[in-house]
């Protein structure tokens, strides 16, 4: 298996187009991290680095690239610069030579087209083909480029196909988006980040795949330009294409990790300054190292704010030199807006709280935007004070907005002879009613209604009643956002978890600071097994909402089912911690991950905590009862298991386990009995491998 590399970066450009310093210096900053032995360890030789190149020089390195591959080598493409796109909306990339003709069109033998990429990308043996493009699709071009941009490009068509993955750092059209005061693009910087640190990892398992890079740099740019919206486009493996390798048990990085968790909100709270400074400690970290790390922590939450005060200021300018702002004036604030990254969310306060008196600000098209998260409609619509300025805070409209009912369910898990349960909580619910604009036409009060009567049948537990009514609410307004998350729920709850992630992947792109959405989503990949996916969805949860107990109690499942006792135990501990109103089945997962390591008393103590929680939680009763077994005191385990019968007469494990109790104390009579039931319930209950097991139980004692 070989591991290639082309590496682009574009600094220099012809007139009207602006020129990009840092994009020479992302390419040489991706070739470091490639080529270092525990990072990439791509070979020096294999990575070829092309510095302005024209365009025939950039097709032949990238056709070379791509020729002559086997199936399973590794080919990465790099590209920093400007990405165009012409008249007809297909995308190139620019070239130190890129320009247009006097009529203003594109010279497009002076890029290099999309389409051929894409061809040579499909001729290619190579299955495993990553492709990152820190560049936004129309560039920074002077007056006249943009005038047929209509912000529309389907990535996925231009450059899809099997076994391959496409990042890009922004689906936004309108400008290139580069910090003038740091050496490299935003994007890349925290792709390099991801990897030299090893905080890409996010799953913990020693390599850091494609997608969980992009993950890590996303959520990182969003945090100091929340306007910039990084996407990944895969097929088939391309999200799990491992990329480099991470440190394993490295104190630094788990330092950085728990710094992630403890400033999710850009700053360190009084414990977490406490938890930190203790864990400095034991990790055996000096101040300086621990200091430094917190500082890379916190940068894009202090860029941020530091956008926000540029921006205030500018206004504050603006304001001091017209009473009343001109449409000139409010167009260069909207582009400097743009160029800092910020979105409209972002700077609304600032516009209300220094506004001047004659109503000039805010923007009168920034309510008028939001109103399209409701309705396209053409009859007028009416919306009340209070749901204008609900409309103007996206986040406060989420925080109020609901779903269900909380309901718990459990998943069992087989671990013959006997049979233990793992707690899984469902996905995040609220009893609070949903908050939806009043507003006058029958049209939208028709979707709204469609949306009350689903969200009923739902807590009926008619989700397939329910996900009609969504269907309808969607199909009446495609932009009722809630709709996808409670019929990803219902789907869920239907065990269609394809769907429901498709229906949750909506969601979150309309909604991407809700801890729910990613924490339902999580839910679903693991519920298909998918626990890589699960724990960066959790992570994700996590990091919005640093005392999110469920998100820890999901996780630590996740890592659990992959045999990683001693991460789950941790994560289940800060579930317990970081709950106000005590839950029972973190405790209850606490307990089975200790009784997988061996620590069977520290189990039962778990159990014990449980079962104070909830005295008719059965499957902390049954589960007690197994580390009793495991301790060999089988009379208190029979206790527990009879004791779970009592709660539920259905507990078909129960009565496997305590007829396993019985025959090793040699009630051969009291043993059949349990083995004879058991089968009996399993069988009602369609477990087909789970009545076989009880069956040759009860056929060996019968011999």
């Amino acid at each position: 298996m070989a591991k290639v590399a082309l590496l682009i970066g574009v600094s220099e450009y012809e007139p009207g187009l602006n020129p990009l310093p840092a994009s020479v210096k992302d390419m040489q900053a991706i070739a470091k991290v490639l080529q270092h032995p525990e990072m990439g360890d791509f070979a020096q030789t294999d990575i070829q680095k092309l510095e302005n190149p024209d365009p025939q020089k950039m097709q032949e390195a990238m056709e070379t690239l791509f020729s002559d591959r086997r199936k399973d080598d590794l080919v990465v493409l790099y590209f920093s610069g400007h990405g165009i796109k012409d008249e007809s909306g297909k995308l190139h990339l620019a070239t130190r030579v890129t320009r247009k003709n006097p009529q203003g069109r594109l010279i497009k033998s002076t890029t290099v087209p999309a389409s051929f990429v894409h061809n040579i990308m499909s001729d290619s043996h190579c299955k495993r083909q990553v492709v990152i493009l820190d560049c936004c699709f129309s560039g920074a071009f002077a007056e006249g480029w943009l005038a047929k941009d209509d912000g529309s490009l389907d990535i996925r068509a231009e450059l899809g196909g099997e076994g391959r993955v496409v990042l890009t750092s922004s689906t936004a059209t309108e400008y290139s988006f580069q910090q003038q005061e740091e050496n490299l693009s935003i994007y890349t910087r925290y792709l390099i980040e991801g990897i030299e640190t090893g905080a890409a990892d996010l799953d913990n398992d020693g390599a850091v795949s494609v997608d969980e890079l992009h993950e890590y740099a996303k959520r990182k740019v969003q945090k100091a330009a929340p306007a910039m919206q990084p996407e990944i486009y895969a097929v088939k493996e391309g999200f799990k294409i491992l990329l480099s390798k991470a440190p394993i048990g490295d104190p630094k990085l788990k330092y950085r990790k728990e710094v992630e968790i403890y400033a999710s909100r850009g700053e360190i709270s009084i414990i977490g300054r406490r938890i930190l400074d203790a864990l400095r400690q034991n990790l055996g970290l000096l101040p300086e190292e621990t200091a430094a790390i917190e500082a890379e922590v916190l940068k894009p939450y202090r860029e941020y704010q530091q956008k926000l005060q540029q921006y205030e200021q500018a206004l504050v300018d603006a304001i001091g030199r017209e009473q009343t702002l001109s449409d000139y004036t409010r167009n260069d604030l909207r582009r400097y807006q743009e160029i800092l990254g910020l979105r409209d969310e972002d700077i609304v306060s600032i516009e209300t709280r220094i506004s001047p008196k004659n109503g000039s600000f805010p923007f009168p098209d920034k309510v008028t935007a939001f109103k399209s998260i409701f309705r396209k409609y053409d009859v007028p619509v009416k919306l009340p004070n209070k749901v204008v300025a609900v409309l103007r805070y996206p986040r406060v409209m989420i925080g109020a907005g609901v779903f269900a009912t909380v309901v718990l369910t459990f998943s069992s898990l087989v671990k013959p002879p006997d049979v233990s349960v793992t707690t899984q909580p469902n996905p995040a619910e609220s009893s609070t009613p949903v908050t939806s604009p009043t507003v006058s036409p029958t049209t939208e009060m028709s979707a709204k209604e469609f949306h009350d009567r689903g969200l009923d049948k739902s807590n009926k537990k008619d989700y397939k009643g329910a996900i009609e009514d969504f269907n309808e609410v969607l199909r009446l307004d495609p932009n009722f956002t809630i709709a996808y998350y409670n019929r990803g729920y219902a789907r869920s709850k239907l065990k269609d978890y394809k769907e429901a992630i498709e229906d949750l992947n909506q969601y979150i792109r309309v909604n991407p600071n809700d801890a729910g959405g990613y924490l339902n989503r999580g839910f679903a990949y693991y519920n298909l097994d998918n626990y890589k996916q699960a724990i960066i969805d959790y992570n994700e949860a996590i990091q919005i909402n640093s005392n999110y107990a469920l998100a820890y109690n999901n996780r630590g499942n996740a890592y659990a089912d992959q045999g990683n006792y001693e991460q789950a135990i941790s994560d289940y501990t800060k579930a317990i911690e970081f709950k106000n109103d005590p839950l029972s089945f973190p405790y209850q997962n606490r307990g089975d991950a200790r009784r997988d390591l061996g620590d069977y008393k520290g189990a039962i103590e778990d159990y014990n905590q449980a079962i104070i929680i909830d005295p008719n939680y059965v499957k902390a009763y049954n589960n007690r009862g197994l580390a009793y077994r495991n301790l060999k005191d089988y009379k208190k385990a029979i206790d527990d298991y009879t004791q779970a019968i009592r709660i539920d007469s259905n507990a078909a494990y129960a009565y496997h386990n305590r007829g396993n109790a019985r025959s090793i104390l040699k009630d051969k009579q009291g043993a059949i009995a349990d083995y004879q039931k058991a089968a009996d319930l399993y069988q009602q209950q369609g477990k087909t491998k789970l009545y076989q097991q009880s069956l040759e139980k009860l056929k060996e004692l019968q011999k």
